[in-house]
């Protein structure tokens, strides 16, 4: 029962996910991301389903071609990668640049899949057996056809989890940031997975040890974990408020934001306890609070603020800006390292006594309303928190 679930259950969750799509339609304009999702549903069901073993036995004994199905199932997963980063794309490009990248992939994955075919012809793998692996590893042709294969999803995966992580920080929508996390853990395990065979592959046609091979947990448990991230990753935004998901996500949301904001928050309070309505607590129990969230972050957030403004003496944007640019990032991760920068000097100046000649109209980076200025913050509380622990940090025992 547990292999057949192992084999079938990720196939029947991809259809019914797809129909559960195909079902709600759609409404709205016409979105380019939202549109590659079903690309991403369509591609991963025809993969799964392809490798399952009753339907791999079928389509070797009706076309006569042995192995078929590993090459349309390759095939379906190379759509899905393609996709995939399509959709993240979409997410903070307009349609304009992201067709010319799309076109570009397209045509590189057309190429691989040509040549894939090609080694997959020329390998002498004469029986159809859905244990693919165990039977033809050593069989030269076949390692090739899988370095071609994952020449290209490897790249496509890796920029997967990047785009995923950079987008779901970015993202204010919960459902929304939530499943792009999702699809990037799951792109980090189909890269550890497709690396690992590629290991099988070589260890088996090269002579050499590889100890895992055939382990449950590479083989079985990984690919699986992959699919069912990416899955319901991609299409949590859909379901998700079926079981009420957004009111929960929101609520963690915004207990995560609070946490992330406390020691900016608390940097600022060190140097001007008047900003807070009430005294500073314990690092733990503030951890530990969970009522009145929504006002707590509130206040937190101007809080925040009403420190900055205090500091406005102290402020140097020469020095804030300097400080950014050895950071690296670009756009709005800039500007809220360049913020991060610029409180750092301000409460350096403020400790060391030193009052600068700040600008008489010195910007203000930040949200047009409470939810996009708390977003914001949250990047530059992150931004400050990985910058070297400057001499004006708060005491620990607070």
């Amino acid at each position: 029962m547990a292999e057949a679930l192992r084999h079938y259950g990720p196939a029947v969750i991809a259809w019914v996910l797809l129909a559960y799509r195909v079902r709600k339609g759609r409404r709205g304009p016409p979105d380019p991301a939202r549109d590659t999702v079903w690309l991403v549903l369509l591609g991963l069901s025809l993969s799964l389903t392809f490798l399952t073993p009753a339907v791999y036995a079928l389509i070797g004994e009706v076309t006569g071609i042995p192995n078929l199905a590993r090459l349309l199932g390759h095939g379906s997963m190379l759509v899905v990668a393609w996709s995939a980063r399509t959709f993240l794309w979409h997410l903070s490009h307009p349609v304009s640049a992201v067709r010319p990248l799309t076109r570009f992939h397209l045509a590189i994955m057309a190429l691989t899949f040509t040549v894939m075919s090609a080694l997959f012809l020329a390998a002498d793998t004469p029986v159809n057996d859905v244990r693919f692996a165990a039977r033809y590893a050593a069989t030269p042709g076949v390692l090739e056809y899988w370095l071609v294969y994952t020449t290209y999803l490897i790249p496509a995966f890796g920029s997967m989890a990047v785009l995923g992580r950079r987008y779901a920080r970015m993202s204010t929508a919960p459902l929304l940031r939530v499943g792009l996390r999702l699809v990037t853990v799951g792109a980090y395990l189909a890269i550890g997975y497709h690396v690992h065979k590629t290991l099988v592959f070589a260890a088996a046609r090269l002579s050499f040890s590889y100890p895992p091979t055939g382990s449950l947990l590479a083989d079985g448990i990984l690919p699986l974990l992959a699919h069912l991230l990416v899955l319901s990753g991609a299409t949590l935004p859909a379901w998700g408020r079926l079981v009420n998901a957004p009111a929960s996500l929101v609520w963690l949301d915004r207990y995560r934001t609070y946490q992330t904001l406390r020691p900016l928050w608390r940097a600022l309070y060190a140097a001007n306890p008047h900003i807070a309505l009430t005294p500073a607590t314990p690092a733990l129990l503030d951890l530990l609070t969970v009522r009145d969230l929504d006002l707590r972050l509130y206040r937190r957030v101007i809080e925040i603020r009403d420190g900055r403004l205090a500091l406005a003496p102290y402020l140097g944007p020469e020095a804030a800006h300097a400080g950014a640019g050895r950071t690296g990032p670009h756009g709005e991760a800039l500007d809220a390292a360049a913020e991060a920068a610029t409180l750092h000097a301000a409460l350096r100046a403020k400790a060391r006594g030193m009052i600068a000649l700040p600008d008489p109209v010195i910007h203000t980076p930040g949200g047009e309303d409470l939810v996009s200025d708390t977003a914001f913050l949250r990047e530059v509380a992150r931004a400050f928190r990985r910058s070297k622990t400057p001499n004006h940090a708060p005491p620990r025992t607070g």
